[in-house]
């Protein structure tokens, strides 16, 4: 089963285990965290607002809930692989320090590169187009790499999800819950993800447990 990370500082109470949360910079609030959900960080970098200063408090703030971290996603540059792996050897250092796992982010063009091998995630990013062409793929050469997990953003609607658990990925994410609402739009992500129920991920036997 493919877990749903939302976009929420609103307590997530009774929601499905299968249903965790996205942070990142610019997100204030925590309670999720708090509240022991498993989470993973985005680093701000695909809204332009990326700040070193600013993601490092990030990781700061952050280590009080390592434990229940998935990954926190290397700095990237949106559109350009070869960019973004330049940048990925010295933010893994940084990332790892703080004792978190680390995803690398894949952007277009990475299909013509060979991904890192010390990273822990895979976060397929880049455009829709180029994810639904070479997604498959990079997934199968992470898998060969030992990386522990795939995660894929901008996934909000049930179709994409339904997309993410065919390609075999471990988690996704996306900011439905900012067009529906908080009540409204677990409710809908909940659904989604319980209708894969029947495909086994990577948490399900730690969920059980």
């Amino acid at each position: 089963m493919t877990m749903y990370l939302v976009a929420t500082g609103s307590r997530l109470g009774a929601a499905s285990a299968h249903v965790g949360v996205m942070v990142g910079p610019r997100v204030r609030g925590l309670a999720p965290l708090v509240e022991g959900r498993w989470w993973a960080s985005d680093n701000d970098g695909y809204t332009g607002h990326f700040q070193e200063a600013a993601f490092l408090a990030h990781l700061e703030r952050l280590r009080p809930f390592a434990p229940r971290c998935l990954f926190v996603a290397a700095p990237d540059v949106v559109g350009n692989a070869a960019a973004t792996l330049t940048l990925f050897p010295r933010w893994r250092s940084v990332i790892e320090a703080h004792d978190f796992p680390v995803a690398v982010v894949a952007q277009d063009g990475q299909e013509v590169l060979p991904l890192p091998e010390h990273a822990n995630w895979l976060f397929l990013a880049g455009s829709d187009a180029w994810r639904t062409r070479h997604g498959a793929a990079l997934i199968a050469q992470a898998g060969a790499l030992g990386y522990w997990g795939v995660h894929v953003g901008r996934v909000n609607s049930a179709r994409r999800v339904r997309g993410c658990v065919a390609l075999g990925a471990d988690s996704c994410d996306g900011t439905y819950l900012r067009f529906a609402g908080v009540e409204r739009g677990l409710q809908d992500v909940e659904r989604w993800v319980e209708a894969g129920a029947g495909q086994p991920g990577l948490f399900d036997l730690a969920l059980a447990g």
